[in-house]
């Protein structure tokens, strides 16, 4: 589901939450849709419930019951309209995670299949430039899941065409392209596989992934770095990027994978020159506190304007 939710404990009753946690997970999931469309949209109908989830009548009236009974001063009947609608005082009965929340209102409600309804609010969002073969994301998401070695026919920018055997562990969506990271017996080394690269993809079923192989030992993975994000020195106007990013003292602290710091610095449009000089031709907002936090970063290549010491 594209909808996330958990529980609202802080602000819960004991019995409120004991109810919660005695249901079902798929009414649980349609209480949970109730809530999220009252917050978001400041109504709802039998039908919106009845569409989404594809149920009957009386299972929607136990539904919209259980509700009432559960946040008495969320929502009210207009018997002309048909429609419960949002009170002033409404407090949720579930915690949404914003990012998910949005994600859904971006791209619909929809599960991954074909037939989903359409979102009622208008929301724009960049097209990727790269959607990645499901029948390659479908081996790579059973290689991850199961442990396995897969062989690729992969074209390289370096090495061109030819087939590798990879121990894949981790799908990355780096904000501009997909990949995966995979432990790559060609180079003998963890390395970034694009999957839109990767031409055919076989699952090897007899094949024994070695400890080196692993996740765990997989270092820039699992090793987290911080860092200091500041506005960039030769913005005029500083005090606005820091309410953009809710600085605390002129910085936020952000941690990550050191094997994804350099995607990240590049997503976020960081500049990571010693001189700040890409500020003069892109017109960069923020800028790398600590560029030191990058030394024995592999990644960091990626970052801009970013030169090893």
């Amino acid at each position: 589901m594209t909808l996330h939710h958990d529980d609202h404990a802080s602000a819960l009753s004991a019995e409120v939450k004991q109810k919660l946690d005695a249901i079902g997970s798929a009414q649980r999931e349609r209480l949970a849709f109730i809530d999220f469309a009252l917050y978001f949209f400041g109504e709802l109908t039998r039908k919106d419930l009845i569409d989404r989830f594809a149920v009957g009548h009386a299972a929607t009236t136990r539904d919209l019951a259980l509700y009432k009974e559960l946040a008495p001063d969320n929502l009210k009947l207009d018997m002309r309209s048909k429609k419960y609608y949002k009170q002033p005082g409404f407090s949720p009965l579930f915690t949404l995670d914003l990012k998910k929340t949005l994600a859904t209102i971006s791209l619909g409600y929809g599960d991954g299949f074909a037939g989903h309804h359409d979102f009622p609010i208008n929301c724009e969002s960049p097209d990727s430039l790269t959607v990645p073969k499901t029948p390659i994301m479908a081996v790579l998401c059973e290689a991850i899941y199961r442990n396995k070695l897969i062989e690729i026919e992969y074209v390289s920018t370096s090495s061109g065409k030819g087939k590798r055997v990879i121990a894949p562990h981790s799908l990355v969506d780096s904000g501009n392209r997909w990949h995966v990271r995979s432990f790559d017996r060609k180079n003998n080394q963890f390395m970034d596989v694009v999957c839109n690269r990767i031409e055919s993809a076989v699952l090897l079923e007899d094949d024994v992934l070695s400890n080196h192989e692993s996740i765990e030992a997989d270092r820039q993975w699992q090793k987290y770095i911080e860092l200091e994000l500041i506005p960039h020195p030769k913005q005029e106007n500083p005090k606005a990027i820091e309410l953009d990013y809710e600085m605390k003292n002129g910085m936020v602290a952000v941690e990550v994978r050191a094997a994804l710091a350099g995607y990240l610095l590049r997503k976020w449009e960081v500049d990571c020159s010693e001189d700040g000089k890409l500020h003069e031709y892109v017109g960069y907002q923020l800028a790398l506190g600590n560029p030191q936090a990058l030394y024995q970063v592999t990644s960091a290549m990626l970052a801009p304007g970013y030169k090893a010491p």
